[in-house]
């Protein structure tokens, strides 16, 4: 199998960086190269896949290679036994996150709790409406007076002028 030096030499014998007498031809050349590699690592990592689903499929076995199964382990507390074997430990540390309460109550009735148990001046540093709810609200042409807009970079491309 070649390795990750013997690829990299490859591609450069085949795909030539430019020289730099334009400094943004190599900015080109790498830009179009990066995304011709995300969308190979892609084609890659699919083949693979289906590599491993047919070797697992068809019990497909070789005196050289095995297939290693690795795993992530998630940790979920079962609450019921800790309400049973420890009441006082589950009153004082069971809650909700804050999407499964406002699923429930609705944002609009958790903002108003909020705004009771610590003030409105607290909670309006924290308050929010989303841009979806205004335009529903509004109508879609009419929200831009009351919208902050602000542009952060994202990416450089290189184009043709």
């Amino acid at each position: 199998m070649p390795t990750y030096d013997e690829v990299w030499q490859a591609l450069l014998a085949a795909f030539p960086e430019p020289d730099d007498v334009d400094a943004y031809l190599p900015a080109l050349y790498y830009s179009q190269m990066a995304d011709a590699l995300s969308g190979l690592a892609r084609v890659y990592a699919d083949a693979f896949r289906d590599a491993v689903y047919r070797i697992r499929k068809e019990g497909l076995t070789s005196e050289v290679y095995t297939i290693v199964e690795h795993f992530r382990e998630t940790r979920r507390v079962r609450l019921e036994r800790v309400r049973e074997d420890y009441p006082d430990v589950y009153s004082e540390l069971v809650h909700l996150d804050g999407r499964t309460a406002q699923s429930i109550l609705g944002a609009s009735v958790l903002y108003s709790q909020c705004v009771e148990k610590a003030g409105e001046a607290a909670v309006l540093e924290k308050a929010l409406i989303t841009v979806k709810d205004l335009e529903e609200a509004l109508g879609a042409e009419y929200t831009a007076p009351y919208l902050m807009v602000q542009k952060s970079h994202d990416r450089f491309e290189v184009v043709v002028k």
